[in-house]
């Protein structure tokens, strides 16, 4: 899957909201702003029914966990999905990754009602960066 052929609320992401798209590990690390960013890992090649929900909130949940700072959003690609899924212990899609300084700090997978992803999310973003779990 290309980013040309994401769904289209995915999609939007990029083209609206201005988030990069990362395809690497460097990626991430230049593209990212040196605080926290959510990045979504879409499910590239599958058809999830949660990714649009997902992608619909994101823009919100960063707005909401960084109201004060320079919080970021981003969308990853097939390859770097493959990699973060990997490095984070096989976590289920799909997801958002909370990144520092462009390295993953924690997951959260599958859509989740508002308070949840507040209150979840919160706790990932509190973490030391060495902590890094799921």
């Amino acid at each position: 899957m290309t980013q040309e052929t994401l769904h289209p609320l995915v999609a939007r992401l990029t083209s609206t909201h201005g988030y990069p798209y990362l395809d690497s590990e460097e990626d991430a690390v230049a593209a990212l702003p040196p605080g926290d960013s959510l990045l979504f890992l879409p499910a590239h090649g599958k058809a999830h029914m949660e990714t649009p929900d997902i992608a619909v909130v994101l823009p919100e949940l960063v707005g909401a966990l960084g109201a004060a700072s320079t919080m970021g959003g981003a969308v990853a690609g097939p390859a770097y999905e493959r990699q973060l899924r990997e490095q984070l212990g096989g976590i289920a899609l799909p997801a958002i990754v909370v990144m520092r300084g462009g390295r993953p700090l924690g997951s959260l997978s599958r859509m989740r009602d508002w308070d949840e992803f507040l209150e979840r999310l919160s706790t990932v973003i509190a973490r030391p960066l060495a902590a890094t779990s799921h």
